[in-house]
């Protein structure tokens, strides 16, 4: 029984901490009642003391799985199946508060003023966490279109707001499969020095451990960042046959729009002619590059002196 009441110790004394922290926070404001728009369009109470906690808060639709960089970010967003709204809380002047129990409230509001979403956030003493983090979703099913807001409280003062507007999806959207266009670059090698392509164009020589490489920078990705695409990249020979094809499935969450791929120009595999690589698009033709393999020039024997 004693192990018990130490372990509960600790959780009630933070919440003493806390209930102090409030009354003497409620009693009187510690916050500037006018407030004050940001650059980032962040609505801001600052605190009478320059030294108090104050936060940004930003709003974007999701993270790129691969950099880590936030995609979509603003106040406007599209109403659209298994999509979310993820907020991002940069808190200022955190160090002000060190070694001592901070209390957050995140509410989300909807049109009517309501909340539809309340999250708290304790970061105990010890604790150096300076961002805070809160989701909701943006689907048809939870969400109306109109004018929300997500407001942050410190120890239930309000101290931070930002207001947003949730619009339907354009009847434009999605684009028919035609509209996504590819631009195809043929090249030799790259530099190993500054990475730049070296030997664009259409027409290559055969040699010896040589390759045709194909960089496909896709247009109008954005459009189909709801839908799996699958795409076929076939290189194709002077007797219209394809010898090499490369499937690539770019998913909803992948933001994709560069794809590479590369056959070999020995003689030992290839024969001169006319050649093309064309990329498709659920076997729907998008776009095609012809190019020509010709053989290497025969060296010449040099006469020797007598």
């Amino acid at each position: 029984m004693k192990q018990k009441q130490m372990k509960k110790y600790p959780v009630i004394l933070l919440l003493l901490i806390a209930a102090v922290s409030a009354m003497f926070t409620g009693g009187c404001s510690s916050r500037i009642e006018t407030p004050v728009p940001e650059a980032d369009s962040t609505i801001v109470f600052p605190p009478k003391n320059p030294a108090g906690v104050s936060a940004d808060i930003i709003l974007y639709r999701k993270l790129d799985k691969k950099t880590g960089t936030r995609i979509d970010e603003g106040n406007r967003f599209t109403i659209h199946l298994q999509r979310s709204l993820h907020a991002l809380i940069l808190l200022k002047n955190r160090e002000t508060y060190s070694g001592r129990l901070m209390m957050f409230h995140i509410d989300w509001i909807d049109p009517n003023g309501k909340s539809l979403y309340r999250k708290r956030i304790d970061i105990l003493p010890g604790d150096t966490m300076s961002e805070l983090h809160s989701s909701i979703l943006i689907t048809p099913q939870r969400r109306q279109p109109g004018r929300y807001s997500i407001r942050l409280y410190f120890f239930r003062e309000l101290i931070a707001e930002k207001i947003f507007y949730l619009q339907d999806e354009p009847l434009i959207i999605p684009l028919p499969d035609e509209e996504l266009a590819a631009n195809l670059i043929l090249y030799r090698t790259v530099s190993k020095k500054n990475g730049k392509r070296i030997g664009e164009g259409t027409a290559f020589t055969m040699k010896k451990k040589r390759s045709v490489r194909a960089l496909v920078v896709l247009q109008n990705r954005y459009a189909f960042d709801d839908r799996t695409l699958k795409l076929h990249l076939k290189w194709i020979d002077p007797d219209g046959k394809t010898f090499y094809r490369k499937r690539i499935t770019l998913r909803p969450e992948d933001t994709t729009s560069v794809i590479r791929s590369s056959v070999s120009a020995s003689s030992e595999k290839r024969v001169p002619g006319n050649y093309s690589l064309q990329l498709r698009l659920n076997n729907k033709l998008i776009a095609e590059k012809r190019f020509i393999l010709k053989p290497a020039k025969a060296k010449s024997k040099r006469k020797g002196k007598h």
